[in-house]
């Protein structure tokens, strides 16, 4: 079970409640009520100040347009009041007086009222006279049509002083002229009362000028019309004047939208080329105008809040009659010029809201990580206890255990408590052979898969830096067993098949030196049970000192107890490590001549090594690609002879060896193959290592019957085949990763009291039919 399973039963669901609510709960709680209450007075104190800027905004704007509609009125007024008291003043003069009350009156008015640009009289029979400024503004121009309609018609122009001194005298044709076309007389003599046109743009001055003009009778019973020019450009200049605000502007429009005076005329009257009706808003470059001209059209007078481009703007709109029609005054000003200052305080007293707030959060963080702290320190406390308290558990089972210092008992209870402490992928104990070169493996725990293994041994010479390390009691902690030079050889040889990728290892003392090592991979908490590991180190050295027997002479007393061959001389010729012959019955010498070899075999135990084309062809000098074949052929004679094999023979990339060739079967046969192929799996995975080759084999056994005999002539050659052959073939082809041995169900039923196997499933064999394989793992 892990550590983190561990669940103390004293403390109550309840008491852990109750105690989160003192410590974290009620505190951050005030906390956040605190800082609920201090945003919402910030934010309600930032709402009414907003809301009272607005309204006074709007009050300013009100004020201001009331200002300017007086304004305007007071510009406009002349002209309505001056063309009344002109029409009466004319209606009732004798008609040789007409031209003199016409000068008098016109010229006063012009030299006092500095919106008026010009006069005009008009009969119905088209005589016409103008008065308007002259070189300065105190002389005046006076001009008169003569002979409308006709091809003689002309202007006479006088420049007079304000004492009425003629200056000066010219004439200029009128071409075809005539007043009674103009919209000014038409409409007034239409409407029959004082009228207004429209603006328009007057070709000599190319000012925008608005007429008031009234009709009379004469008392010759003509019909008249005096006007009243004005220019707009007075109200204009007036307009762009105002200060509305920091940065507003005012403009008068009619209700069509045409332009009449105010920000950006301008530009305006030169986008429209003078052209009247074309004087209208531009909404790309007007777009807060336009927007809140459109708002009037929608809803009428009265102030309204646009929003454009993200800015808010407070606009206004009021109604200026001029005569039977009206303009339209709109007032534009951004939310924030009147409000400025307010804003500004609310966003301050907003702003100190929001630093108090950010201490109390920061008081309130502050309280909660030093709760927080103090939970995890008495999580760690109570962690630390549990986990004394399972390590000691595990002591206690491992101490229990009733066969711990049997030397015939593999005690497999250590390598799985030291896997379960560490939460390692894999735990091994190693012992060091009284040869002091050889490192065997006493037993290997997988975590993962829930297997042991065991058996492997490695030599001094194949991996000289951990073999240094381990004999002279060092402790090594390595995060990747492949780039630390000490442990890159018991990487090649030992940890890279199986993924692994850590290492730590503990020595196992002894009462000469180091004994042993204790392995673990992939341990994250090694380190946090390196004491439990020492205790397990110390146990497994007692059970050392109680064994009297090396790994040599454990692998002869295993000899012993099974059946054997007899050695005799080896044959090189036919790869026999036995004279063909020398076992023809059971156990018993036969005939030696080679004839005796020939026939059927019941139970023959088959291995083959299959060597991957990588190996025959790894080296680019054919010298040592030759060395490395030869000196693995060597070892593998050697341990075919040590295990008391048959015959061992290499075909090719192939390796044959052959164990309990006799007429009756033998029962010891499968378990010296299997030996073997243990033995020459690790053995061939050190020389691979230390060539600096990836193990590129596989293995398979079988046993069953056979044929044998001798073919040819001199020299004869000896050969087997069957279906034992066969499938060992087969399993070394199918094994399922380099490195490993696959063995057919007969092998597994006749060795799975003795060794360790993993089951790959069932396949279809051609001849054989469906069938289950396994791979072998190690001795138990």
């Amino acid at each position: 079970m892990s550590t983190d399973e561990i669940v103390d039963p004293s403390i109550a669901p309840s008491d852990q409640i109750r105690r989160f609510l003192f410590h974290i709960g009620i505190p951050v709680a005030g906390v956040v009520s605190a800082i609920a209450i201090i945003a919402g007075v910030g934010w309600h104190s930032y709402r009414t100040v907003r809301t009272g800027a607005l309204t006074l905004t709007h009050d300013l704007l009100v004020s201001q347009q009331d200002y300017i509609a007086k304004e305007v009125s007071s510009f406009l007024m002349p002209a309505s009041a001056g063309a009344i008291v002109a029409r009466d003043m004319l209606e009732h003069g004798v008609p040789e007086v007409e031209q003199k009350i016409f000068t008098g009156y016109s010229s006063t008015m012009l030299r006092n009222v500095q919106q008026i640009q010009s006069f005009y009289i008009a009969d119905s029979d088209g005589n016409f006279s103008t008065l308007e400024h002259g070189d300065n503004n105190q002389d005046i121009t006076i001009t008169t049509l003569h002979d409308v309609g006709t091809p003689k018609a002309s202007f006479t122009h006088q420049l007079r002083d304000p004492n009425g001194k003629v200056l000066k005298q010219w004439e200029t044709s009128a071409g075809t002229y005539d007043p009674r076309a103009h919209a000014w007389f038409i409409d007034t003599v239409k409407a029959g009362q004082l009228a207004w046109t429209h603006p328009y743009v007057v070709e000599v001055t190319k000012q925008i000028t608005i007429t008031a003009a009234v009709p009379y009778k004469g008392l010759n019973g003509k019909t008249y019309v005096y006007a009243i020019n004005m220019s707009l450009n007075h109200l204009n200049n007036f307009l762009n004047s105002l200060r509305i605000g920091e940065s507003g502007n005012a403009i008068l429009l009619d209700q069509n939208g045409h332009v009449v005076a105010g920000h950006g005329m301008a530009e305006t009257q030169a986008r429209a080329h003078g052209d009247s009706d074309k004087m209208t808003l531009d909404p790309d470059h007007f777009p807060v105008m336009t927007k809140a001209f459109d708002q009037y059209r929608v809803h009428g007078y009265g102030a309204r809040t646009v929003t454009v481009k993200n800015k808010k703007y407070v606009t206004i709109t009021a109604q200026l009659p001029v005569g039977k029609d009206s303009w339209v005054l709109l007032l534009v000003a951004p939310e924030d010029d009147f409000s400025r200052f307010a804003m500004a305080d609310g966003r301050q007293n907003l702003l100190f809201f929001v630093l108090v707030v950010l201490m109390a959060s920061g008081f309130g963080l502050l309280l909660f990580l030093q709760a927080r702290r103090a939970d995890r320190m008495r999580g760690q406390i109570a962690q630390s206890r549990a986990v004394a308290s399972y390590e000691s558990h595990a002591l206690q089972s491992v101490a229990s255990y009733p066969d711990l210092f049997n030397p015939e008992d593999n005690a497999l209870v250590l390598t799985e408590s030291l896997a379960e402490q560490a939460h390692a992928r894999r735990a091994a104990i190693w012992r060091i052979l009284h040869d002091g070169h050889t490192l065997m493996c006493i037993d290997s725990y997988d975590r993962q898969q829930d297997v042991h293994s065991g058996g492997f041994e490695m030599s001094t010479t194949d991996m000289k830096s951990f073999f240094d390390s381990v004999s002279h009691g060092d402790a090594l902690v390595v995060d990747d067993a492949a780039k630390d030079e000490r442990a890159v050889a018991f990487y090649r040889v030992y940890m890279r098949s199986f993924g692994s990728k850590a290492l730590f290892c503990s020595p196992i003392l002894g009462s000469s030196g180091p004994v042993g090592v204790i392995t673990l991979e992939d341990a994250p908490r090694a380190s946090l049970v390196s004491h439990f590991v020492d205790m397990i180190a110390g146990v497994t050295a007692a059970r050392f000192s109680a064994q009297h027997y090396t790994a040599v002479a454990a692998a002869k007393e295993e000899l012993e107890s099974e059946p054997t061959t007899e050695e005799a001389q080896r044959d090189p010729s036919q790869g026999f490590l036995l004279r063909p012959g020398a076992l023809s019955m059971h156990g018993q010498e036969g005939a030696p001549d080679l004839a005796s070899v020939e026939g059927y075999y019941p139970a023959v135990a088959i291995m083959v090594i299959s060597l991957s084309d990588v190996v025959m062809t790894a080296q680019n000098d054919p010298t040592s690609n030759i060395k490395l074949l030869d000196s693995m052929a060597t070892m593998l004679q050697d341990i075919a002879h040590q295990c008391g094999l048959y015959s061992i023979r290499m075909l090719g990339h192939r390796v044959v060896c052959v164990a309990g060739w006799s007429r009756t079967p033998d029962k010891g046969a499968v378990y010296r193959i299997a030996n073997a192929a243990l033995m020459m799996r690790e053995n061939t995975l050190a020389a691979l290592s230390q060539a600096d080759l990836d193990p590129v084999f596989r293995i398979g056994i079988d046993v069953g019957p056979v044929y044998g005999g001798m073919l040819g002539k001199d020299p004869q050659a000896f050969n087997l085949w069957g279906d034992a052959m066969g499938m060992a073939e087969m399993m070394a082809q199918g094994a399922p990763d380099v490195g490993t041995i696959q063995v057919s169900e007969d092998v597994y039923l006749d060795l799975r009291q003795y060794f360790l196997f993993r089951e790959r499933g069932r396949f279809f064999i051609p001849g054989a039919g469906l069938t289950r394989t396994y791979v072998l793992a190690g001795r138990r």
